[in-house]
């Protein structure tokens, strides 16, 4: 009976507190209405006529009957409700007994957000909704209600509720019977299971996806000392910074099928779930403080190891983020602990707090649960801000520095210095600077020397990288890494970097023209990279820095102009009169690759002059374009030959030297380009006065002086790149160790093809005799053919005419009796 009087008695107050409240809306209207009826006579009366014709009595009679007309149909439209609500209730949804320590966000009925809805301490008001009972006979109307943070239960917990696990509605409203009557209050049944909304029913947003927003966590700061405060056990405080980013989420935008269209949404407040032990003391967003506060959090098994941080009043779009996203940084105190002190006195590693996971390893190890809210309620896309991945360690036998510093902290700096795109290829050249002197002079906090440095590639861009040194001796000094891992960026690492107050250029060519960073980096390859497009890490013995940069980091952005050609001859003879000559030259252009070979051709010395003594060596020297030059560095004999006596030099070219009258002396320099390159694309092209365009420079170079002149390669289609020339190989052999025709290989493979199949054939009917007899029954072993011919030929059906090995039968003596055992032998016919 004590439960039923409360209840009556709780029932009782909403109705008098939903009485008054009615009451001072309808007061609210009809103040709105006496205002805009008193404006509309001031009007009247300040009114002026314009100067007219003159009017008639009855005119003016008829224009004034016009103007009361119109003045009462204003009155009526604005009070007649007002005066209707105030006779006749209409059908209220009033009080819903909710849990007090929620907040409700919004609440939406029927699909619909309802602007009134309030929430009191005496539960959540809808508002008036005009719902007629027809309307819900059917399936009824659905209510969503959507509160902060994460709840098990909208209705109160045990000791706020009646009866626990029921939740108390109040519905007012009028009947045909009572236009005054107010509905009895009703219990529904907190269900147990899971709820499943209909199809139809207003659900906000969560997808990460269909927003603009994210939130991204940059680290944590060390933990400073507030001189200003002390603890209970008289030591200072600490404050800890940790710091993250409103970023954009970096891809596309996909909206999703819901009400609204979040894409576009406006951010109305971050909840970020941290643990419950650590005191906030500041947030700043962007630089700027803002107001923040704290609630528990709500999930009943985790609200003693959580709380929600709240930052409202963002009202923040997506365009006010910017590339980079705003900064947010929230500032906890770390109270003094005597153990702590301990722990630092004895030389030990603190282990700090983190703000989001209790049980993370260190500050900032931890993950963070966010919640983002749009202004409207329609869109609440929820994340986690995880902690920051270090950029992954060089390669094996590089220098591996622990500590990441600021660029601007340190002597070292990389530019994206210039592109170069050609006809067919794109070349970048990167600028590696240091400036650090010797002998002193540099202001940085960390001077210091780069010992090697890391471009991250996209995978698709790295096998057909070709890579240039601006300095001949470090070619071949680099390491290109597949993606491992999991990653999605292959690695470029350059094992050698500047020292002192240096530079260096490092060019990387890709075989299409028009190519841009887009094509050569990977995105999205370190934490922070953001929309820049290439990420690289810089490393000294000590330090390392990471850098970003784009297109428009470009520092060069006009084409430079041809420097002077280098590698010619001062003084250089005619290129025919020397008994080194190359006479032809030929190369095919295919889709993907290019083929060249060049022709040598030793003569003998007393009918021409010979560039260097016998026996001792000269040089072949081609002036290649730099690109070209790159990728025979980097390809090495998988693209060149011969190798031997080889020196490649970007600025100059490629250079043969060796004894070109020895016996085993190669007669062919070839070598193969990835992508469709001509003549102009890998010969430098204006060195000579009438050089003919598509033609190459050709230098012999000796003891006895230099022999310069021009070779013109012709095109065919029958070279095709092959793999090493066979052992022992000399003179006669070079050349087809280099180039073939291409008609030649499927002859070669089909010759192959049968001689194995006849071998195969041959074998398995020689087992079959094997199998046919016993090994005592001589006579019939011996009265078997060796080789048996077809009906109506002479010769036998598997035979190749040719010098090909086949297998012939050979019967043997076995050690019992003297009978004979068929064997298979390899032999040789004649």
């Amino acid at each position: 009976m004590a439960d039923n009087s409360q209840r009556v008695g709780r029932v009782g107050r909403y109705k008098v507190w939903m009485l008054q409240k009615r009451l001072s809306e309808l007061s609210a209207q009809v103040e709105v209405s006496v205002l805009e009826a008193r404006q509309l006579i001031a009007w009247r009366q300040t009114y002026q006529p314009l100067a007219v014709a003159d009017l008639t009595e009855e005119d003016r009679r008829m224009l004034d009957h016009n103007r009361r007309v119109r003045l009462t149909e204003v009155v009526q439209r604005h009070c007649t409700g007002a005066l209707k609500s105030i006779t006749q209730h209409k059908r209220v949804p009033a009080p819903l007994r909710a849990d007090p320590t929620l907040k409700v966000k919004y609440v939406a009925f029927n699909g619909l957000r309802l602007v009134n809805a309030a929430q009191s301490e005496f539960g959540l008001k809808l508002g008036a909704v005009g719902l007629q009972t027809p309307q819900a006979a059917t399936n009824g109307i659905p209510i969503a209600v959507t509160v902060e943070g994460a709840a098990d239960s909208l209705c109160p917990p045990p000791g706020l509720a009646p009866v626990p696990g029921l939740c108390e509605v109040v519905v007012q409203g009028a009947s045909p019977a009572g236009p005054a009557a107010c509905c009895p209050a009703t219990i529904t049944v907190n269900s147990a299971t899971d709820f499943e909304a209909p199809p139809d029913a207003f659900q906000c947003s969560a997808a990460p996806d269909s927003s603009p927003f994210a939130l991204v966590f940059d680290g944590a700061s060390a933990p400073q000392a507030v001189t200003d405060d002390h603890d209970e056990e008289g030591g200072a405080a600490r404050n800890m910074t940790y710091s993250f980013r409103l970023a954009p989420t970096g891809g596309a935008c996909v909206p999703d099928d819901g009400l609204a269209d979040c894409c576009t949404a406006q951010l109305s407040y971050l909840d970020l779930r941290i643990v419950a032990d650590l005191v906030v003391t500041s947030v700043h967003l962007a630089g700027t403080e803002v107001a923040f506060r704290t609630a528990p959090f709500n999930e009943p098994s985790l609200s003693a190891t959580y709380r929600s941080l709240l930052v409202d009043h963002l009202n923040l779009v997506a365009d006010d983020l910017g590339a980079a996203g705003l900064a947010l940084t929230v500032t906890v105190r770390l109270p003094y602990s005597s153990a702590a002190a301990a722990v630092q006195a004895a030389g030990g590693e603190e282990v700090l707090p983190d703000l989001c996971d209790p049980a993370a390893a260190s500050a900032g190890g931890g993950a963070c649960a966010y919640y983002l809210h749009s202004e409207d309620g329609f869109c609440c896309p929820s994340g986690l801000a995880l902690p920051p991945a270090s950029p992954p360690p060089g390669p094996p036998g590089t220098c591996a520095p622990t500590q990441e510093v600021p660029a601007s902290d340190t002597s070292m700096s990389l530019q994206y210095y210039e592109r170069d795109a050609p006809a067919a290829t794109t070349t970048f050249t990167f600028l590696l600077a240091d400036h650090n002197p010797p002998g002193g002079g540099c202001t940085k906090r960390h001077c210091v020397d780069v010992c090697s440095w890391t471009l991250f590639l996209d995978p698709a861009a790295a096998t057909r990288l070709a890579l240039g040194h601006e300095d001949p001796v470090n070619n071949g000094r680099q390491l290109v890494l597949a993606p491992a891992g999991g990653a999605a960026a292959a690695t470029l690492t350059f094992t050698y970097g500047t020292v002192g107050e240096s530079t260096a250029r490092f060019f990387l060519t890709l075989p299409t023209t028009g190519a841009t960073l887009s094509d050569l980096c990977a995105p999205h390859a370190l934490p922070g990279q953001g929309s820049k497009r290439c990420a690289a890490v810089l490393r000294s013995g000590t330090v390392f820095v990471t850098l970003f940069f784009d297109d428009s980091d470009l520092v060069i952005t006009s084409p430079t102009p041809p420097s002077p050609p280098l590698g010619l001859c001062p003084a250089p003879r005619p290129l025919s009169e020397s008994c080194l000559a190359l006479p032809a030259a030929r190369h095919n252009t295919l889709p993907a690759s290019a083929i060249f070979d060049f022709a040598l051709a030793p003569a003998p010395t007393g009918a021409c002059a010979p560039p260097s003594p016998a026996g001792h060596a000269a040089t072949v020297h081609l002036l290649l374009s730099a690109a070209a030059v790159d990728q025979l560095a980097t390809r090495g004999a998988a693209a060149v030959r011969p190798t031997a006596g080889l020196t490649l030099d970007r600025s100059t070219g490629a250079k043969w030297s060796g004894d070109w009258w020895a016996a085993d002396a190669p007669h062919a320099l070839g070598f193969q380009l990835q992508g469709a390159l001509g003549v102009a694309d890998v010969c430098k092209q204006g060195l000579l006065p009438g050089q003919q365009p598509g033609s190459c420079v050709v230098q012999v170079i000796g003891e006895y002086g230099c022999f310069q002149g021009v070779v013109a390669p012709e095109a065919d289609g029958r070279l095709v790149w092959v793999g090493e020339p066979a052992a022992g190989g000399g003179r006669g052999a070079s050349l087809a160790g280099v180039v073939a025709p291409a008609v030649v290989l499927p002859v070669l493979a089909l010759l192959a093809a049968c001689v194995g199949l006849a071998a195969w054939r041959r074998r398995r009917r020689a087992q079959r005799y094997e199998l046919q007899g016993s090994c005592s029954s001589d006579s019939g072993q011996l009265a078997q053919p060796l080789a048996r011919g077809s009906a109506g030929s002479g010769h036998d059906e598997y035979s190749v005419q040719s010098a090909s090995p086949s297998d012939v039968l050979i019967r043997v003596a076995n050690s019992g009796g003297g009978a004979a055992l068929p064997v298979s032998a390899h032999a040789s016919r004649g």
